[in-house]
C-alpha cells in the first residue's frame, strides 16, 4: 500500500473525486494543485520550483499531465526523474483510449507521454480512459447542452464513455495495492456504447428541454475548438479522437471498471439523474 500520494490535478475532473476516496481508505494525500487551497501543496507544471516540495516524502504520484499540450514530455520527464531521485517509488498516469486508436501518429504526445513513464524507473501503471462524460456537464459541452446543439464531428460512431467517478476508482485501487497492478495498461470505459444522438436523447429526457446533435464537418470540429482557444497541435489531436470514434474504432467496452474496482461502471442513465441540475440551471 502507498502510504503517501501526490495527486497532481488535485482539484480537476478525477483528482478531486480520487483525493477522498484515497483519505478514506488511510492514504496520507499531498493535494497538488496551482493554487494549493487548504490542506493542499501548490504545484505548477511549469515551475520546477514548485516540485521539489510536491514531491518530497511521497511514495506514488497520480499523475495528469499539464493541460492543452499535445506532447507534454518536455515537462513532465524531468518531473519524473525528478521524482526517482526523490525516492518515489510508483506512478499511476492518467492517459487516454486515444494513444492505440489507428490514426494516432507513432511518435504522438500522449505515446512519448507513455513511453516516458514506462522508462521513467518508477514503477508504473498507465489509466486509458474513453471520453469523460463530464464533458457534459463540467466540461466544454455544458454551454452545449444549454442551448440545446451538441457539436458531431463523430457521426453515428458509437462510444462508452465512462464516468470520472470510475475512473477515481480503478486509480484509487491500483495506487492502493500497486504490486497487482504494476506495469499493466488498463482501457476504461463505460458498460454501454452509445453514439451521439443518444447521448442527446439521455440528456432531453432528465431535463425535458430539446436537446439535439448538429452534425459536423471534421475542418469545421477543428476551426470551432481553435477558436476556442485550443492549440492547433491539441486541437488535431482533438480531431484524431472524433474521427477514429466516427470510424468505430472506439466501440470498446472494457470489464475493467467492475474488475477492479468491484463495482459495476456508471451508466449514461445515472449520470445524467445526477448532472440535470447543471443544465437546468
Amino acid at each position: 500500500m502507498s502510504n503517501t500520494v501526490l495527486v497532481t490535478g488535485a482539484t480537476g475532473t478525477t483528482g478531486r473525486r480520487l483525493v477522498p476516496m484515497l483519505r478514506d481508505r488511510g492514504v496520507t494525500v499531498r493535494a497538488a494543485s496551482r493554487n494549493g487551497g487548504i490542506g493542499g501543496v501548490a504545484f505548477d507544471w511549469h515551475d520546477a520550483a514548485t516540485h521539489a516540495q510536491a514531491l518530497a516524502g511521497v511514495d506514488a504520484i497520480y499523475l495528469i499531465p499539464p493541460p492543452l499540450m499535445e506532447d507534454p514530455t518536455p515537462v513532465v520527464a524531468p518531473f519524473l526523474a525528478e521524482a526517482v531521485a526523490a525516492g518515489v517509488k510508483r506512478v499511476v498516469l492518467l492517459s487516454s483510449m486515444g494513444v492505440a486508436f489507428p490514426g494516432e501518429p507513432a511518435d504522438s504526445g500522449r505515446r512519448k507521454l507513455e513511453a516516458a513513464v514506462r522508462g521513467s524507473g518508477l514503477q508504473w501503471t498507465i489509466l486509458r480512459p474513453s471520453g469523460f462524460m463530464q464533458n457534459f456537464s463540467e466540461g466544454f459541452l455544458v454551454p452545449a447542452v444549454r442551448h440545446g446543439g451538441i457539436p458531431n464531428p463523430a457521426g453515428n460512431g458509437k462510444v462508452a464513455m465512462i464516468d470520472a467517478e470510475d475512473i477515481a476508482r480503478v486509480a484509487a485501487a491500483t495506487l492502493i495495492d500497486p504490486a497487482m497492478h504494476a506495469g499493466q495498461t488498463y482501457d476504461l470505459t463505460g458498460p454501454e456504447l452509445l453514439d451521439f444522438d443518444d447521448l442527446a436523447r439521455g440528456i432531453a429526457q432528465v431535463t425535458q428541454r430539446p436537446v439535439a446533435t448538429m452534425p459536423m464537418e471534421p475542418q469545421q470540429f477543428l476551426a470551432m475548438v481553435e477558436q476556442a482557444g485550443v492549440p492547433a497541435d491539441y486541437a488535431a489531436m482533438l480531431l484524431r479522437d472524433q474521427v477514429a470514434i466516427r470510424d468505430g474504432a472506439a466501440a470498446i467496452v472494457a470489464d475493467t471498471v467492475a474488475r477492479i474496482s468491484g463495482r459495476r461502471a456508471i451508466d449514461f442513465t445515472t449520470f445524467t439523474a445526477q448532472a440535470a441540475p447543471v443544465w437546468m440551471s
